[in-house]
């Protein structure tokens, strides 16, 4: 379960995504704030980097992609967990190297049924 007042933040472009996962987070238990611009989460993670237990970000967004993103929380919290979600996994400018030195903990490939997401986020997050 989570911990209380710790959230999971969400970063995907496509509005109806970051909707979607935070609503069915929510229905799960979780505390739930989601981001379509990396930047503006970036900035929040950033002032509130003590409220988030979990990330869950999109892989290719406009301005920073979800790597860079993970590098740079990585500078304010070495320990939260980051979920990366991607539908260019076998893409070769993804590679596995560069997933792990990013600090990504678990890599989920679109598309994925949401009731798939749960058992993964509690198997990495809160623990």
């Amino acid at each position: 379960m989570p911990r209380p007042h710790q959230s999971v933040m969400v970063i995907d472009d496509e509005i109806e995504l970051g909707e979607l996962y935070s609503r069915f987070l929510e229905l799960s238990g979780f505390n739930c704030v989601y981001f379509t611009e990396p930047d503006e989460a970036l900035n929040e993670f950033v002032r509130n980097f003590d409220n988030y237990s979990l990330i869950i970000t999109d892989f290719k967004m406009p301005s920073i992609d979800g790597l860079e993103f993970t590098r740079r929380i990585r500078q304010y919290n070495k320990t939260i967990k980051v979920v990366l979600v991607t539908a260019f996994l076998t893409d070769e400018n993804l590679e596995h190297a560069e997933i792990k030195e990013s600090g990504i903990d678990t890599v989920i490939e679109k598309p994925f049924r949401l009731k798939d997401l749960e058992p993964i986020i509690k198997e990495i997050s809160f623990t």
